[in-house]
This record gives C-alpha cells, sequence and structure tokens, in this order.
C-alpha cells in the first residue's frame, strides 16, 4: 500500500504486508526484499529472512560498499563480526560496517528469523542473481562463479579469523 507524498519534497511511504515483497529462495534460506533500493533511491533496503536449521549461511565476507545491520525476531543464528563469534538471540542487533568481515549461519535445530538493514542500499541484487544462478544449476555455484559474483558487487571473502568460532586461537 502506498501513500501520498505529503509534502512539495517528494517524500512518501508505503506498508509491505506481512507476507509481501519478492520472495528469493537461497537454497534452504529465503529473503524478502521488503523495501528495495528503488523504493529509497538507493539510500536502504530492508530484508526479512528466514535460515533453516543448520544452514551454513553465506560464505564469510567484508562488503566495501555498504553497512548491514541485523535484528534478530525468531531462533538463534551464529554470527562472526570482525574476529569475534556469538550466537545471537531474539532481540539482539548485529552491526557489520563496510570494511569489516561479517557471516552468519545457522547451525541450531530451529529456524532463525531476522530483519536485515543495508545502507546504501542495491545489494538485494546481489541475492536475486544467486538465486537465479541457484534455480538454474540446481546447486550452489562453483567457487569461481560465486567469488565473481561476490566481486560485481563490490564482496570479498573474509580473511581468516584471528580467533576460532569456539573462542579459541584459530
Amino acid at each position: 500500500m502506498s501513500f501520498e507524498p505529503l509534502s512539495p519534497t517528494g517524500a512518501r511511504g508505503f506498508v509491505v504486508e506481512a507476507r509481501g515483497g519478492a520472495l528469493l529462495d537461497l537454497g534452504g534460506w529465503t529473503c524478502r526484499v521488503k523495501v528495495a533500493a528503488s523504493d529509497t533511491g538507493g539510500a536502504l533496503t530492508v530484508l526479512e529472512g528466514e535460515m533453516g536449521p543448520g544452514h551454513a549461511g553465506p560464505l564469510e565476507h567484508v562488503h566495501v560498499g555498504h553497512d548491514e545491520a541485523f535484528f534478530l525476531v525468531g531462533g538463534r543464528l551464529r554470527f562472526r563480526v570482525g574476529d569475534g563469534y556469538r550466537d545471537v538471540v531474539p532481540g539482539e542487533t548485529v552491526f557489520a560496517s563496510r570494511g569489516l568481515a561479517h557471516g552468519f549461519a545457522n547451525p541450531h535445530a530451529e529456524p532463525a528469523r531476522y530483519l536485515a538493514m543495508l545502507s546504501p542500499s542495491g545489494y538485494e541484487d546481489y541475492f536475486a542473481r544467486f538465486a537465479a544462478l541457484l534455480r538454474k544449476h540446481g546447486a550452489v555455484p562453483d567457487r569461481e562463479t560465486l567469488l565473481s559474483l561476490m566481486k560485481e558487487h563490490g564482496t570479498f571473502p573474509a580473511p581468516p579469523p584471528v580467533t576460532a568460532p569456539g573462542g579459541g586461537p584459530a
């Protein structure tokens, strides 16, 4: 549902219903694009994600072009932020600025739901292209294809952490 501009500045707003937004199937993990770059002039993207139990998540990575914040709604996720790992529970927020190694996975027995905010926006295009590759090949693309797609979107594999996920030296 859209609202008409309230001022001559072109301000606008809209409501995306509970199951609304473009659904991207990422293979045991889904994202709904709730607010896209085209909605905000490139300022902000909002994604609603659900990651199935035991999902390894994306390759740990570094973005050069945007910051990300994640708000956990349900379940638990294990996040890497910099060199640290932490299991995050509902109500907690994780922030990773551009240039910081990060990633997340769901090693737990229940699905996890989260909201992700990305600024500036546009990274939803990466997820759409990744979902298209999954549909085309029926599997996660080979490493070379994945790294090429990541690079096109200003994302690079993270260096190994200084500490291992359990907290000891890597």
